[in-house]
């Protein structure tokens, strides 16, 4: 007999192994099973999981472990246990995969369906959040949900620091994927109890994105002037903090709140701001579900193709990454676009798509607001029925997660048609309270639609034309403003219609005119039918011709290449209905020479790289090799549903643009929705825009170089104010030992003071992280910190270096040049490797530091400069006084405040500490994932005795990236570079040492000094320096070495 026969025999040993088993969702061991049935022997366990296989109930994947083939089996025989049970099991089965498994990705993954199910600890906590990650990073949203759910649950009860930290974090996380999936009231709830969290630990980054959380789901409540406030506090907060992540989702959230505003013109000039040149799919700038708001926002302006083609190219990524959730969204917006411009049919086909997405994705919000634009789809399309039963859902669902925002005006049009009859009234609904709250509300584009609603009812009660007028200019007002045309246009039409009825025809007809270039812009049928003979075809030449004055206009006084591209190929996509747009131009650099895009709109670089685009390809390459403009247009069978394929271009232009005679590249369109979407004369329109075009690039380009020539100049003027900090990772010294605690206790000490500090240590120990660290955190931060090698730089030009020289002094001396000691007026001066100084130089900063007065090189004129004095050494400064090699005056003066940086070697327990910090800068710099240093390869980190410091250290971890691909990190060979030391005696000079460790790195690069993997990166030394020192140390390259 087959288990599945066997379901309600709860006694048997065999159904009992099976239920337990199935907990498991993925593989299990037939060790686990044995912890879990400990009163069963093992070969019991086996005979029974052999009979199961048998059976067709489990599988096994490999000797011990086994799986569950069919998850309806699964589930079935879960079922089996009682409640009480299942949780004593899922306690079990956690403790057993935090025992056993590794600790990776497929750990949190495993462990997540049992923690889900029982109380959790931090650690355990940890591990739900990391699966919630990983769920949303597979676009699983609604098993993400699940784990951040239940890690705030767990985390209400855990009342200190990491336990806050994680909250509030996990608040955040739950509030993007949370709207309409649980009561808006449970959502603030959470948010109030992790902004007082985030508060209490002082993270005024996290209290200024749970403000705009806050704000988010204040508005979905209609609360509004509330919302409002917690923004403008949250937005505040951020700008304060400066942070550029906090401020990303900052102009994100503005975006939102704009839309929700109806504020459509400012939600795109937001965007527009921030795309670049070639769009891409969107990757950690604009957020996907902001960047479809625009694109919505973009069709409410008047731009339907562009919102269309944007929303469509975003669906179609989505569908290849298979973020359904993501994807219902899309359709949505696309078949509410659709509905709008007068497609019915079309964009109720999308609408169900989104629906079925929606439902399957757990995206309630999509799933509630489409019930409604269905609702008002079907009234237009005369099915009455479907448009109460719609309607009726709608307003259940949406009352049940008390959400009462509404960001369309569909069920103000469905109110009308139960007053004039043509549906059935339904309770709770009254056109006129609706009016009237709305016209309250803050969203403009709704209270323009909302006065037109009730300029209706006015006309409808025999009010006078002057009141209803009244109300429908109010109308025009708050829908210019926001900047939707389509409903703008109806508003005019019913204001046309009421100076008809005072015999005002001539001004009827212009409002006409005006309001039916819009409508027919994007579907002619939404003009209506009684109005077309006051309609004259003359108004396209008027616009157009307003089109080309004004971006005339404009062009010439936009001076930034981005913003110009974005500009014209906007407008163009405008006049001509064109869905994309690309500027492809010459690059002159490539041999041989080829086009590139250089800006594109609604275009990806992917795009244009696929094989689908080819044929465009084709036709802008002819088309620039020839200098004649060509349309070309492709025709496709009608699909019953939406196609999601993007590689069906139904109509395409292309036109030269040309300079001075010259081709310099092609302006090109494309319409993926619309067959004929160009016409013939659109070729003579773009060619006039291409010439434009090519000339205000060409503008542009000569403004961007005089600007760059201009800023070079001011960077060399400027010298070293802003000293680049490119070759350091980190701000703070990273450690936990006693020996750098102490390190960090001097500098503490020292900053409040304006007192010399001789910081002393090997090379490579970190001296310099020290010296940065005490005029960090002194009152010269905000001032320059200027940095000298004293080791690095000849003799000769010391005195150049150190007080700066006057034009003329020496020669090639063709300017004055500012000396170190005058760009650090204010800030700190850091003379790294002091011991080097000549006696000569000695004298001349001895008189510097007493008076804080000098003279330029070959001038008269006596400076000051008011500086904080760092300097660093790694010889024994005591010994050089002794032996009369450095002057014992400025020994004292500058050895104030001594600070010893310990060698690596001497505080080894920060060596874990420092490896896991270089190991997650250069697997960001990498584009490398590692997870782990295992333990075995940790040790032979401690066993080293890194000679080369920290230094050596982040080089080696560096190293062991290049050589690994991970996850796991295994250290490369140690000590390369030493090996050969060791059989040099400790009688050899500090000189002789250093001329055979470059001698010894140079051989290890083949003699590169130069590039990736050259002597001059391992040494950490910029190649002019090594060079330097090269040539100071007598040494020469090999004649066999090649020049690198």
């Amino acid at each position: 007999m087959k288990y599945a026969q066997k379901l309600h025999e709860p006694t048997n040993e065999n159904q009992n192994l099976l239920s337990i088993s199935a907990l498991f969702m993925g593989t299990f061991s037939i060790d686990w099973l044995l912890d879990l049935m400990a009163e069963l022997k093992p070969s019991q366990i086996l005979s029974q999981l052999e009979a199961a296989i048998n059976d067709g109930l489990p599988v096994k994947k490999e000797p011990g472990h086994y799986c569950y083939a069919d998850e309806k089996k699964r589930l079935e025989w879960i079922d089996q246990l009682s409640e009480n049970k299942k949780k004593q099991l899922h306690i079990q089965i956690a403790d057993i995969l935090m025992r056993d498994l590794p600790d990776n990705g497929k750990k949190a993954y495993a462990l997540a369906p049992h923690l889900i199910h029982i109380p959790n600890d931090l650690e355990r906590c940890r591990y739900l959040i990391k699966a919630g990650d990983l769920h949303m990073r597979a676009f699983c949203t609604e098993d993400a949900f699940q784990c951040y759910r239940k890690v705030l649950e767990d985390l209400s009860n855990l009342d200190d620091e990491e336990g806050d930290r994680l909250y509030y974090e996990t608040a955040v996380k739950y509030s993007k994927i949370s709207t309409a999936r649980h009561d808006t009231e449970k959502v603030l709830s959470i948010i109030k109890t992790a902004y007082a969290r985030a508060q209490k630990r002082k993270n005024k980054g996290f209290q200024a994105l749970l403000l705009m959380h806050r704000a988010k789901n204040e508005w979905l409540r209609s609360r509004y002037q509330s919302a409002l406030k917690e923004f403008e506090s949250g937005w505040a907060l951020a700008k304060e903090l400066n942070d550029p992540r906090i401020l990303k989702a900052a102009t994100t959230f503005s975006t939102f709140f704009l839309f929700w505003q109806g504020r459509f013109k400012d939600a795109v000039q937001i965007y527009e701001k921030s795309v670049a040149d070639v769009e891409k799919y969107p990757r950690g700038g604009f957020p996907l579900l902001a960047v479809m708001t625009v694109g919505y926002c973009y069709a409410q302006i008047g731009q339907v193709t562009q919102g269309l083609g944007m929303l469509d190219a975003i669906r179609n990524q989505c569908l290849q990454k298979n973020d359904i959730h993501m994807a219902s969204y899309t359709a949505a917006n696309l078949g509410n676009i659709l509905i709008e411009i007068g497609r019915i049919d079309e964009g109720i086909k999308f609408l169900k798509t989104s629906a079925k997405e929606a439902r399957k994705a757990h995206n309630d919000w999509v799933l509630i607001m489409g019930k409604k634009v269905l609702a008002y789809a079907y009234y237009l399309r005369g099915e009455n029925k479907q448009a109460v039963r719609y309607l009726s859902k709608f307003l259940r669902e949406s009352r049940k997660v008390k959400t009462t925002v509404y960001l369309y005006p569909y069920l103000m049009e469905l109110c009308l048609a139960m007053k004039i009859g043509d549906l059935p009234p339904i309770e709770g609904l009254s056109l006129e309270k609706m009016i009237q709250s709305t016209i309250r509300g803050k969203n403009i584009f709704l209270k323009g639609v909302a006065y037109r609603y009730e300029a209706i009812l006015k006309k409808r009660t025999g009010e006078p034309n002057e009141k209803i007028i009244g109300s429908l200019k109010k109308s025009i007002k708050w829908l210019e403003e926001s900047g939707q045309q389509i409903e703008l246009s109806k508003t005019k039409i019913e204001l046309a219609r009421i100076y008809i009825s005072m015999g005002k025809d001539e001004k009827a007809k212009d409002i006409i005119q005006l309001a039916s270039k819009t409508l027919a812009s994007v579907n002619e049928a939404l003009i209506p039918d009684d109005l077309r003979a006051f309609i004259e075809d003359r108004l396209l030449g008027e616009k157009l011709l307003k089109e080309i004055l004004n971006l005339g206009q404009e062009v010439v006084t936009i001076r930034d290449n981005r913003e110009l591209i974005q500009h014209i190929l906007s407008t163009l996509n405008r006049i001509t209905g064109a869905e994309r747009g690309g500027i492809f131009l010459w690059d002159e650099t490539i041999d041989p020479p080829r086009l590139v895009v250089r800006g594109s709109k609604n275009l990806t670089s992917d795009q244009i790289s696929d094989k689908c685009f080819a044929s465009s390809m084709k036709l802008i390459e002819e088309v620039a090799s020839s200098g004649k403009g060509r349309i070309l247009s492709s025709r496709d069978e009608e699909k019953d549903e939406p196609s999601t394929a993007d590689d069906i271009i139904f109509s395409r232009i292309c036109v030269p643009m040309i300079l001075r005679d010259k081709t310099v590249g092609v302006l090109y369109h494309d319409n993926r929705l619309l067959s004929s979407a160009f016409k013939a004369s659109d070729v003579e329109l773009l060619s006039y825009f291409a010439a434009l075009a090519a000339f205000a690039l060409d503008n542009a380009s000569s403004y961007d170089e005089i600007k760059r020539l201009n800023q070079k100049l001011s960077e060399e003027t400027r010298y070293y104010r802003e000293e680049h900090l490119s070759t350091l990772h980190f701000e703070d010294i990273v450690g936990e030992s006693s020996a750098i605690k102490n390190v960090l206790s001097k500098v503490d000490q020292v900053t409040g003071t304006d007192a010399t500090v001789m910081i002393t240590g090997e090379t490579g120990a970190g001296k310099e992280l020290v010296a940065r660290a005490i005029h960090r955190h002194s009152g010269r931060k905000d001032q320059p910190f200027i940095r000298v090698h004293c080791s690095a730089l000849p003799e000769s030009l010391i005195p150049s270096e150190l007080f700066g020289h006057e034009k003329g002094a020496f020669t090639g001396a063709t300017q004055q040049r500012l000396g170190r000691f005058e760009l650090a007026d204010g800030g700190t001066l850091f003379l790294d490797e002091i011991g080097d100084l000549s006696l000569d130089i000695q004298v001349r900063l001895l008189r510097v530091l007493q008076s804080k007065e000098f003279e330029r090189v070959g001038g008269s004129e006596t400076l000051s400069s008011d500086f904080r004095l760092v300097v660093a050494t790694n010889s024994y400064l005591e010994k050089k006084v002794k032996e009369q090699k450095f002057r014992a005056d400025l020994y004292y003066r500058l050895a104030v405040f001594p600070i010893y940086v310990p060698p690596l070697r001497e505080r080894k327990e920060d060596i874990p500490l420092l490896s896991h910090y270089f190991l997650q800068i250069y697997s960001q710099k990498r584009n490398k994932t590692f997870t782990k240093i295992p333990d075995s390869e940790m040790e032979k980190l401690f066993l080293y005795d890194w000679p080369g410091n920290v230094r050596e250290l982040e080089n080696i971890i560096e190293r062991g990236i290049i050589l690994n691909s991970g996850p796991i990190f295994r250290v490369p060979e140690l000590g390369t570079v030493h090996q050969e030391f060791s059989q040099y005696d400790g009688n050899i000079t500090l000189r002789e040492n250093e001329r055979r460790h470059i001698i010894q790195t140079l051989k290890k690069t083949g003699w590169k000094v130069r590039g990736r993997g050259g002597a001059a990166e391992l040494l950490d030394l910029p190649p002019s320096t090594l060079a330097f020192r090269m040539k100071k140390l007598g040494i020469q390259r090999p004649k066999k070495a090649s020049r690198q």
